[in-house]
């Protein structure tokens, strides 16, 4: 739902606000009473209206809370975070979105918002100002990006939040920002741990595939991609990725664990260098993995001469499985795994399958800045 920053009426509730309404209102009710409980409040009623209805519950005669307000809440507390991201495009595919990840000007963003970009200039939610803005690294294999905007200090910003946690049916919120204004989605999550195949960062007619994304029912436009998706905490665990080129769609978001670590780094460092065994690999899904008979894994599809990969006799069609004691999954695919729990040169025992027999071998990562395809 498209809610104009200063618009004179609160939106009317989606269908996808009114389906996620009932369960972030039950959310924030525990949070309120937890908090009321404790400052001494006598809570005297908890009533739910009829369904058909807007959701309202009250909490005795001093606190009374709907589901609009709840999601109302979190995109209020969120918005002054979130920016569009300009490109210099014509129209809606010059634009996406991001947030403000420190207070002196970081933001994160899809790699794909920003590539190709012919100028990149941030626009925050209620300020008219265009600000000048630099690409300081991206990861085309992950879509996350990070740009600057220089000479700004005490900015808000959004923390990250604990995706392991994440459950089917979890309300979320999507808040985005064209061109200073404010788009709001509701929903829930649909699916977790979804690999998806997008139209590439950088070369848009070669298809890309992300590993553990995660799907809701909250419908998105091309604008909202690099928004903040945000739990009833007003918390990151999502970042909103496009899937196609124009029009709506339900939504996909990267997981903000994922993101998290390369964001940190890239804030840190200024650059990004990732542990690489020096192959090429495809997903195995826990899905494919039980349709042929298999485990789930990366496939090794090339391997690089030189590369730790081949000093460790590892080949192309091998299966790898677990990095040291690390198994992959679904929810753990294998550049992640080593984005977030190794680093270069450091030494790993790699559990493969090979025409159906399973063993391990010894690599010593290799390091590097992504390369796209």
């Amino acid at each position: 739902m498209i809610d104009p920053e200063g618009a004179g009426s609160p939106p009317e509730a989606s269908t996808g606000s009114r389906r996620a309404g009932a369960v972030v209102a039950l959310v924030v009710i525990a949070a309120i009473v937890s908090g009321a409980v404790s400052a001494g409040v006598t809570l005297a009623i908890l009533h739910a209206q009829s369904r058909t209805n807007p959701q309202t519950v009250d909490l005795g005669s001093n606190v009374t809370i709907t589901e609009d307000s709840a999601i109302i809440q979190v995109a209020d507390k969120a918005a002054p975070a979130v920016a569009t991201i300009d490109t210099g495009g014509a129209g809606d595919s010059g634009l996406g979105s991001g947030f403000v990840t420190t207070s002196d000007g970081y933001i994160v963003t899809n790699a794909h918002v920003i590539a190709n970009a012919t100028a990149l200039t941030v626009l925050f939610a209620g300020d008219a100002t265009r600000h000048d803005a630099r690409l300081v690294d991206s990861d085309c294999q992950t879509d996350v990006a990070v740009l600057k905007v220089d000479g700004v200090s005490n900015l808000p910003t959004l923390p990250f939040g604990d995706t392991s946690t994440l459950r089917v049916g979890q309300p979320v919120v999507v808040v985005g920002t064209p061109l200073g204004g404010r788009v709001v989605e509701s929903g829930i999550i649909a699916a977790l741990h979804r690999a998806i195949t997008v139209a590439g960062p950088v070369t848009p007619t070669a298809p890309q595939t992300l590993s553990d994304t995660f799907q809701t029912d909250a419908v998105s436009d091309p604008a909202d991609s690099g928004a903040p998706v945000l739990n009833v905490a007003g918390q990151v665990v999502g970042v909103a990725v496009d899937t196609v080129s124009g029009g709506s769609q339900t939504g996909f978001a990267l997981s903000a664990q994922d993101v998290q670590t390369e964001v940190e780094q890239i804030v840190r460092d200024g650059r990004l260098v990732v542990p690489t065994l020096g192959a090429t690999t495809a997903q195995v899904t826990a899905a494919d993995a039980a349709f042929h008979g298999s485990s789930p894994g990366a496939q090794v599809v090339t391997v690089a001469a030189g590369g730790p990969a081949a000093a460790a006799g590892i080949q192309p069609d091998d299966v790898i499985t677990a990095v040291d004691e690390v198994k992959l999954d679904d929810a753990h695919p294998l550049q992640q795994v080593l984005i977030e729990q190794f680093r270069q040169g450091q030494k790993v025992t790699i559990t493969l399958q090979r025409g159906g027999s399973t063993t391990q071998v010894q690599a010593t990562l290799g390091g590097g800045h992504p390369v796209c395809g």
